[in-house]
């Protein structure tokens, strides 16, 4: 692996993450539930397989825009004065192929005539937003960076692979400019297109537009033919990604306060930790409750990190994210007293809606 890293202190300039947000659908999901609808799975056997327990589904009337939204206004509602120049939205499940859900997004959001755009890289979608979202703060813009989808739309519910894992929610971060050494420290990317076929859905797209046939045999849900493959990737991936940042940095997970990885689930994060061998407590881990949300897994555990105390001012936390494509990333993201004091405020905490 040969990460593709950006300093912001190299231009003599950075970027900070002022504030996030995430957002949570109402309904709960059980593996009782997955059960009663068919699944061929028993409750113990998914725990066993994922420890995966719940997750969360958008309700009939809740399309990936909406979530973006939600996850995005908890975001802005912690800043004293919000504003926006720039909205980037990482998806794998847009409300319509044409237009993009971030301009349906920016609409909802009234931020005028700001610029916004979708980007698709799988579970490593925060991290390609916020690396987007950096890059543009250095020049001065304070830059909404969301991750968000509604998988549960693509699963085969009869799929012994894929009909548990994945779950809907959305994650949001303002990033505004900010003195060189603060803030962001690092982050780096990857892309190996040998994987583009690892975890994908055959068709609905130009290569194999939708027929009544495709819809007959389920060829619009999530597909992973490679399991074992895609285990060893998302382990390899996020630990290579992580130790040549932490190189590049001159760091060592000795060094980073928390690891907020994403969670694909539970016998990779298990994995990760023991190659990684990094202590329970310094391992944030959620797949538990909310399972897999494909992009937007590392911007809710990272919003919940926060919201639970789990960090403090000048300690440095590492985003880490594997998937399809193959994709990988690594953040190296210094806390400081104003993003902890926004992460205090919880709009949710007024908002009827449910929440993280």
């Amino acid at each position: 692996m040969s990460l593709r890293i950006f300093q912001p202190s190299s231009l003599g300039r950075g970027a900070r993450i002022a504030a996030t947000g995430s957002y949570l659908p109402a309904h709960v999901v059980t593996n009782a539930e997955l059960a009663r609808r068919g699944a061929p799975l028993t409750d113990d056997e998914i725990v066993r397989l994922s420890g995966i327990r719940s997750r969360h589904y958008a309700a009939d009337d809740e399309a990936t825009s909406d979530l973006a939204v939600q996850a995005s206004r908890r975001a802005l509602e912690r800043l004293a004065k919000p504003r926006v120049d720039r909205l980037y939205l990482a998806t794998v499940s847009p409300d319509h192929p044409s237009p993009s859900a971030a301009c349906i997004a920016q609409r909802a959001l009234e931020l005028g005539d700001a610029p916004a755009m979708d980007l698709t890289a799988s579970c490593s979608g925060f991290l390609y937003a916020l690396d987007c979202a950096a890059r543009a703060a250095v020049c001065g813009e304070t830059v909404l960076a969301v991750a968000a989808d509604v998988r549960s739309r693509f699963i085969d519910p009869l799929d012994r692979a894929t009909c548990a894992l994945f779950g809907d929610g959305a994650g949001a971060a303002v990033v505004k400019p900010c003195k060189p050494g603060e803030g962001i420290e690092a982050i780096g990317l990857f892309a190996d297109g040998t994987g583009a076929r690892s975890v994908y859905v055959p068709a609905g797209g130009s290569r194999e537009p939708a027929t009544a046939q495709t819809v007959a045999t389920r060829r619009h849900t999530i597909r992973m033919e490679e399991g074992p493959q895609v285990y060893l990737a998302a382990v390899e991936g996020m630990l290579a990604a992580a130790e040549e940042l932490l190189k590049a940095t001159g760091r060592t997970f000795d060094d980073v306060a928390l690891v907020v990885p994403h969670q694909p689930n539970r016998r990779i994060l298990d994995r990760l930790a023991k190659l990684a061998r990094l202590p329970e407590e310094k391992l944030f881990v959620n797949v538990d409750r909310i399972g897999n949300v494909s992009g937007a897994t590392v911007a809710i555990a990272f919003d919940e990190a926060l919201r639970a105390g789990r960090l403090k001012e000048d300690e440095e936390v590492l985003l880490l994210a594997a998937g399809a494509g193959y994709t990988a990333g690594a953040a190296l993201v210094r806390i400081d007293a104003e993003l902890l004091a926004a992460s205090r405020f919880d709009p949710a905490a007024t908002s009827s809606s449910a929440g993280t």
